[in-house]
């Protein structure tokens, strides 16, 4: 509570200090001014009263105190959505944090997903070694929970006393947790658990994923991203896809945390592809990019990542060969089923119930536009994924006839010989 009119520092200016360092802090300005002016400058710098002297009493008093009152409720359950990384960005500015540690506390951070934002208690997460949590979103969707504890005996008990509490939540909310370690500095054990948390992404056996020092080779992957874009925009796709499939591997191998900057690299990729292919393949190759982006960022494991990736490469393949050949909306639609289904199709009469033809004209109209038979170009097609299967997967020579449409291995092998003048087991050595 301040007067206006103060020596050496008036309270507008007071004010302003506060509100620049302490932002949390409830501001009760007192003064015997009426003026608009003062009036104005109060709420600029966000006074929480303006009050005159001369209308004060003890109702007034006590309504304010109501008021603060309510308004700390407020900011206890309000507090959760105010965005940890924004501060931590503020922070790295002007070295000011608005959360504040005590010189005799001590802290650790746990991060979880969490998709409604529903005010709970946490008290009954408290135990004799956690006797406080404030929690924020660190981001969308992303919880964190700076988690007061009491110092023990050692280390060892700690991070065992620690274990037992991630485990407790993450039983409790059936979610994964990333822990921070024992670090009194609240922006960078934030950091660190935000992190952690992002190891789940590969590891599918475990919940309590806890920061190392070795985590970040982010650069890399940056890197990697501006070589496999530069091929694209090269026209270089074989070797910006192999390049891309070297960088998930490598993402992959050394859990890479960050995984926003990764699905933002992956973005950069995909958005490649469509500035290089966007005049053979038109708004077709743009709905596709854009679906496989937010297909990108649905993704809550490698498993999906690479099916996500998968599929983008299989569609794209179909829409730009149906653009480049300007085929009919009837022969562009079948390759793009085929494209999708190779392994599945039993019949040509599957594909031309799906294109809404008499089987007969479907394939007339398919040979006069391609220049060869549908049953034709469904073998090549298979045949072509089969050898990319034989060279870079581990999958045995039958399995990979299973997969692309042949589940007998003796006729599969005969096909194969057909088309490529040698049986699968010539490109499997």
């Amino acid at each position: 509570m301040t007067d206006i009119k103060m020596p050496k520092m008036n309270g507008l200016e007071l004010l302003h200090q506060i509100k620049e360092n302490y932002p949390g802090i409830y501001v009760v300005m007192l003064t015997s001014y009426n003026e608009f002016e003062y009036a104005r400058e109060a709420i600029k710098y966000r006074a929480s009263e303006y009050v005159l002297k001369n209308e004060i009493t003890t109702e007034i008093l006590c309504k304010i105190l109501k008021n603060y009152k309510e308004s700390l409720e407020k900011s206890k359950k309000t507090r959760k959505y105010e965005y940890v990384k924004e501060m931590i960005k503020e922070y790295d500015k002007n070295g000011k944090f608005p959360i504040l540690l005590e010189p005799d506390q001590h802290i650790f951070v746990i991060a979880y997903r969490e998709t409604e934002r529903a005010v709970e208690g946490v008290e009954v997460y408290l135990n004799m070694f956690v006797c406080d949590i404030q929690y924020y979103y660190y981001e969308k969707d992303i919880t964190m929970w700076i988690c007061y504890y009491k110092m023990a005996h050692s280390v060892g008990s700690m991070f065992g006393e620690a274990m037992d509490f991630c485990n407790n939540v993450s039983t409790l909310k059936g979610i994964n947790v990333g822990f921070s370690g024992f670090i009194d500095d609240i922006p960078v054990a934030c950091k660190r658990a935000r992190k952690a948390l992002d190891i789940g992404f590969y590891e599918t056996h475990q919940h309590i994923f806890c920061y190392s020092e070795n985590m970040d080779c982010l650069n890399e992957i940056k890197a990697l991203r501006k070589e496999i874009v530069s091929l694209i925009h090269k026209d270089r796709l074989g070797e910006a896809r192999e390049a891309l499939e070297g960088m998930l591997k490598k993402i992959e191998k050394e859990k890479v945390p960050g995984i926003d900057t990764i699905f933002s690299c992956l973005y950069d990729i995909v958005d490649a592809y469509k500035i290089t292919k966007m005049e053979y393949a038109g708004y077709e190759l743009c709905d596709l990019c854009d679906d496989t982006k937010t297909a990108i960022c649905n993704c809550r494991s490698m498993t999906e990542l690479r099916s996500c990736i998968k599929n983008f490469f299989n569609e794209l393949e179909g829409t730009i060969i149906l653009r480049e050949n300007n085929y009919s909306n009837y022969v562009r639609s079948a390759i793009l089923y085929v494209s999708n289904h190779y392994g599945a199709i039993e019949s040509i009469a599957d594909v031309a119930e799906y294109v809404n033809l008499n089987q007969d004209y479907f394939s007339r109209i398919f040979k006069l536009e391609t220049g060869e038979t549908f049953n034709s170009y469904l073998t090549n097609y298979r045949i072509e994924k089969a050898v990319e299967l034989l060279e870079k997967t581990d999958l045995k020579i039958y399995e990979v006839g299973e997969k692309v449409g042949y589940p007998n291995l003796s006729y599969f092998s005969r096909v194969f010989k057909k088309v490529k003048g040698v049986n699968p087991f010539f490109f499997k050595n």
